[in-house]
């Protein structure tokens, strides 16, 4: 008679992988724990100066915001005089740090001079705003202003350079006014065959402009 081959039950339980997993996961951790401890803390650290920085640079924004409300603040304050705004403007100016905020509080800066007909003092201001300026609309809108004050000091060959390189690198403001005030120098400095070639560009660039009729009657009144 044939014997059956008995099985043993340790014969047939097989490793469970799940443990064996842990206890090289655990053995590794305990062989190398200095370098994961560094990697730890390393990582910690990491997050730590992340979050420190992004609060610096956070504060610092508000700071300067709030700042920049301060120098609107006065601009717009009607019971001090033209000069007491200019000196509180500037003592402001002095708190701010490098940053748009900064370029911005420039630019108020530089239209009360020209508010006040300071011409030079406002170009000086806005040739400051684009020496250092990385902003394409901070450097556009100083170079109006340059171009205003230069018009404004009755220097329209300066005014005119300085409208053309505005309407070269157009960027994305507006440019009604500034062919307007190009054709205004040409005229106010005897030059009416440019001024008319001016206002005639206007009449094929801004044709569907509310104010197109300006030009119109601009236009007759240097042919008349």
């Amino acid at each position: 008679m044939a014997k059956t081959a008995r099985v043993r039950r340790k014969d047939i339980i097989q490793p469970d992988h799940f443990i064996s997993a842990s206890e090289i996961f655990i053995a590794y951790c305990s062989k190398h724990k200095a370098k994961l401890l560094t990697i730890v803390v390393s990582f910690i650290l990491f997050v730590f100066i992340s979050l420190w920085l992004r609060h610096s640079h956070n504060k610092k924004i508000l700071e300067m915001e709030s700042l920049y409300f301060q120098v609107e603040q006065v601009k717009s304050t009607k019971e001090i005089s033209a000069n007491d705004k200019i000196q509180k403007m500037e003592l402001l100016l002095k708190g701010f740090k490098k940053g748009p905020q900064r370029d911005r509080a420039f630019l108020i800066l530089a239209d009360q001079h020209f508010n006040e007909s300071s011409f030079d003092k406002a170009i000086e201001t806005y040739q400051g705003i684009l020496a250092r300026s990385p902003s394409s609309l901070n450097q556009q809108l100083a170079n109006i202003g340059i171009a205003y004050s230069f018009e404004g000091k009755k220097d329209y060959k300066n005014a005119i350079s300085v409208y053309k390189t505005i309407i070269n690198n157009p960027n994305k403001y507006p440019l009604f006014d500034i062919f307007l005030g190009l054709a205004r120098c040409y005229e106010l400095s005897n030059q009416n065959n440019e001024a008319l070639l001016t206002l005639r560009e206007m009449q094929n660039k801004f044709s569907s402009s509310p104010k197109i009729d300006m030009v119109n009657s601009k236009i007759n009144s240097l042919n008349s």
